[in-house]
C-alpha cells in the first residue's frame, strides 16, 4: 500500500484518496502544416497558393482552443503576431488557467511548432497538447494570393482569397491537396499525449492482465502460416492478456484516462505500460507502431527505489493477425521525464509534495541507452510476528500478524495497518472481498505510546482440514489507554512476549493421576496439559451423631441423621480431601500422659493404704494370739 510508505528521512508520505503525480515521458510536440505547404512570400511577385498568416493589407483571424483555453484575435498580420499572442496564454494568471504550451515558428516559417514539456501545472489543462482549430480560423490556412502586375510602371499588388475547406484545417490536415477547395482531410483537432496522471486509491486495484514481451505467457503463433488467430498458452487470463496487448500496440493506452494505483506494484506496472504503449513519441497526434517503446523497463529495486532503463535495441512483436500482418518491429525512443504533483480541476484534492519529491529524481533527459534513472528510496515501517493457534483437532496453525505503519493521527499518535494471514486452505476472511486467508485491520496508539484501540478483536477461523469450522480466535493485544500489551515507542520493533491458550492433542498419562482438595481427579497429558477428568463427590447429613454404625467403618442413614446431601468437597460444611497423606492420631498426648500420671499416683497412694491396712490387721491378729 503506497500510503504506508516513508521517505529516507522517515517522513510518512500519507497519501490520501485522489492524491498522486503527473509523469511526463517526453515533451509533447506538435507541428501544424504537416503537409508542408509553402509559406506565403510577399517578395515572390507571382500568384501563390500558400500558408498565409496575414499582412498589413490583409489581416487574418486566429481562432483556436488550446488545452481548453480559447484563443481568438481578429488582427493577425503575421505568423510572429500569432505566435506572440498564443504565448500570452502559456502561463496561468488570476483569471484563467494557462495552456502550458509554448509556440515557436517552424523552420520554413509556414507553421507553428507547439511544445509542452509538462513541467507546469497540476491539472489536465496544462498537460499534453489538445488543439482544436475553430472553423472561423483563417490564420495559417491555405490562401490563394493572386499577383497583379502594375501598368505603366505602377507597383503590382496581391489580392487574397482563402481556399475554402469544410472538413479540415491546414493546421491539422493529414491529407489532401492544399490548393483544391474542400480537399484537406484530417479534421480540426489534434492531441499529443506524453504525460499521464497516477492517482492513489485506498482500495485494492486489479490491473487487467497483459502479455509481457520480457516474459510471461507463452505465445503460440497463428495457424495456417500465421493467418489464423494467435493464442497464448495458459489460462483464460492469458487469452485476455493477449487481447489487452493487441489493444495496447494499436493505441489502446494512448488516452488521458486516470491511472489508479494502490500498491507499489500497481504503480510500477502502470508506469511501464504507459512508457511502452501510452506515449505519442513522434508527436503525430495519433498512435502508430513507431510510438511503441518496448525496451523500457520499470522495476522496484531491492533498495526501495523505482528504477527505469531505456535500452537502445529493437524488438519484434508476436505475430498480430490483422489480415495476415506479420510481426511488428519496435525501435527505441529518447525520453525526457518531468514529474509534477497532481490536483483535480476543482481543487478539492491537495497536492502531496512528499510523494512527488520521491519521483523528482527521474526528471531530465533520458536518451535510449543502458543508463538507469532512479527515484528516491521508498521505505516501509513494518513488523511481523507469528502466533500459534490450534484447531478443534489439535492441529497447529501459524497466525501471522504484520503491522505496517500508516500515518500520524491528528492528536500526534500513530496508526498502523494490521494484516492478519493464515496459511491456505484455512480461511479467516468471510467478507467475500480479497483473499480468503487474509484480513486487514488497524491498531492505533495515543501520543504517549499507549494502545488506543485495535480491530479486529475476534477472528472467525475455519481450518478446512476436517476440524470444526468458524472457530472463534480472540485477539488480546492490550488494554486501551495502558501499556500492558502493544505499545509505540521510538525504537526498533520487537516482540517481548506472547501467549496462547490453545494446545495440541495429547494422551492421558496413566501414572500421572492425582486428586486435589476439591475432589477433582487430575490427569496429566502428553502435550504437557493437566485437566480434571472426573470429580469425587462428598456427602453430608444434618446430624452426624444420628448415623447408625454398621461396622467396617460404614454408617447408615437414619431418621435422626437426616437425608444425605451430595456436593463438592470444601463447600456446605463438607470437609476437604487430602491425598497422598496418612491421618494422624486425634489423641492429645500431653493431656493423656498427664492424666496417666495422675491415675498412677492415685493407684500408688491407694495401694499404700491397702498395705498399711493389711499390716494393722496382722498386728491385731497377733495381739489376740
Amino acid at each position: 500500500d503506497c500510503a504506508s510508505l516513508f521517505n529516507s528521512n522517515g517522513t510518512g508520505l500519507n497519501l490520501r484518496d485522489g492524491q498522486g503525480i503527473w509523469v511526463s515521458y517526453a515533451d509533447a510536440k506538435y507541428s501544424t502544416n504537416s503537409l508542408g505547404v509553402s509559406a506565403f512570400d510577399s517578395n515572390l511577385q507571382q500568384t501563390q497558393t500558400a500558408a498565409f498568416w496575414g499582412n498589413g493589407n490583409q489581416k487574418t483571424t486566429l481562432s483556436i482552443v488550446l488545452n481548453g483555453v480559447k484563443i481568438e484575435n481578429e488582427n493577425i498580420t503575421s505568423i510572429d503576431d500569432a505566435i506572440a499572442y498564443i504565448n500570452t496564454f502559456t502561463a496561468s494568471n488570476d483569471t484563467r488557467q494557462g495552456t502550458g504550451v509554448k509556440a515557436v515558428k517552424n523552420a520554413d516559417g509556414s507553421g507553428i511548432d507547439f511544445i509542452n514539456d509538462n513541467s507546469d501545472g497540476t491539472t489536465d489543462s496544462m498537460k499534453n497538447i489538445d488543439l482544436v482549430v475553430n472553423t472561423n480560423n483563417t490564420a495559417g490556412e491555405v490562401w490563394t494570393a493572386t499577383w497583379t502586375a502594375g501598368q505603366d510602371g505602377a507597383e503590382g499588388s496581391f489580392t487574397y482569397a482563402q481556399v475554402t475547406q469544410n472538413n479540415a484545417s491546414l493546421w491539422t490536415a493529414t491529407g489532401g491537396t492544399a490548393g483544391t477547395q474542400n480537399s484537406l482531410t484530417g479534421g480540426f483537432k489534434a492531441q499529443v499525449i506524453t504525460a499521464h496522471k497516477y492517482i492513489y486509491s485506498s482500495s485494492a486495484q486489479t490491473l487487467p492482465p497483459m502479455y509481457n514481451p520480457d516474459g510471461g505467457y507463452s505465445y503460440v503463433p497463428g495457424t495456417n502460416g500465421g493467418a489464423g488467430n494467435p493464442t497464448w498458452n495458459g489460462t483464460d487470463t492469458a487469452s485476455i492478456g493477449s487481447k489487452n496487448y493487441y489493444d495496447a500496440v494499436n493505441g489502446g493506452l494512448l488516452n488521458t484516462n486516470v491511472r489508479t494505483f494502490h500498491t507499489t506494484e500497481d504503480l510500477r506496472e502502470l508506469l511501464q505500460r504507459d512508457a511502452r504503449y501510452g506515449v505519442d513519441y513522434d508527436g503525430s497526434g495519433s498512435f502508430a507502431a513507431a510510438d511503441v517503446n518496448e525496451n523500457v523497463k520499470v522495476v522496484v529495486n531491492s533498495s526501495g527505489a523505482f528504477s527505469i532503463t531505456n535500452v537502445n535495441e529493437t524488438t519484434n512483436s508476436p505475430t498480430l493477425v490483422t489480415g495476415g500482418q506479420g510481426p511488428l518491429q519496435f525501435g527505441p525512443h529518447n525520453m525526457n521525464f518531468n514529474i509534477t504533483a497532481y490536483t483535480d480541476e476543482k481543487g478539492t484534492v491537495s497536492t502531496n509534495d512528499a510523494f512527488t519529491k520521491i519521483f523528482k529524481g527521474l526528471d531530465g533527459s533520458f536518451p535510449a541507452g543502458n543508463q538507469v534513472k532512479q527515484s528516491e528510496l521508498l521505505k516501509l515501517s513494518a513488523f511481523s510476528a507469528g502466533l500459534e493457534i490450534y484447531d478443534s483437532l489439535g492441529s497447529k496453525h501459524t497466525l501471522e500478524v504484520q503491522f505496517v505503519k500508516q500515518s500520524t493521527t491528528q492528536d500526534g499518535g500513530n496508526e498502523w495497518q494490521m494484516i492478519i494471514r493464515v496459511p491456505e486452505p484455512a480461511e479467516i476472511n468471510t467478507t467475500g472481498e480479497g483473499p480468503n486467508n487474509i484480513i486487514v485491520g488497524t491498531a492505533r496508539f495515543n501520543n504517549d505510546g499507549s494502545l488506543s484501540n485495535y480491530n479486529p478483536r475476534t477472528i472467525n477461523f475455519s481450518p478446512n482440514n476436517g476440524a470444526a469450522p468458524n472457530q472463534q480466535i480472540k485477539l488480546s493485544f492490550g488494554t486501551s489507554g495502558s501499556n500492558d500489551g502493544l505499545v509505540s515507542s521510538n525504537s526498533a520493533s520487537t516482540l517481548t512476549s506472547q501467549a496462547t491458550d490453545g494446545y495440541t492433542s495429547g494422551n492421558l498419562k496413566p501414572d500421572a493421576i492425582r486428586v486435589d482438595d476439591k475432589g477433582n481427579i487430575l490427569g496429566e497429558f502428553t502435550n504437557g496439559k493437566t485437566f480434571a477428568v472426573a470429580k469425587i463427590a462428598m456427602a453430608s447429613v444434618a446430624n452426624n451423631s444420628g448415623l447408625e454404625e454398621i461396622g467396617g467403618n460404614l454408617f447408615k442413614v437414619t431418621a435422626n441423621s437426616g437425608s444425605i446431601v451430595v456436593g463438592e468437597a470444601g463447600t456446605g460444611g463438607r470437609g476437604e480431601m487430602k491425598t497422598s497423606a496418612l491421618e494422624m492420631s486425634n489423641v492429645d498426648l500431653s493431656r493423656s500422659l498427664t492424666e496417666l500420671i495422675i491415675i498412677q499416683r492415685g493407684y500408688q497412694a491407694n495401694s499404700k493404704t491397702i498395705s498399711t491396712s493389711d499390716q494393722m490387721l496382722q498386728t491385731l491378729i497377733q495381739l489376740k494370739q
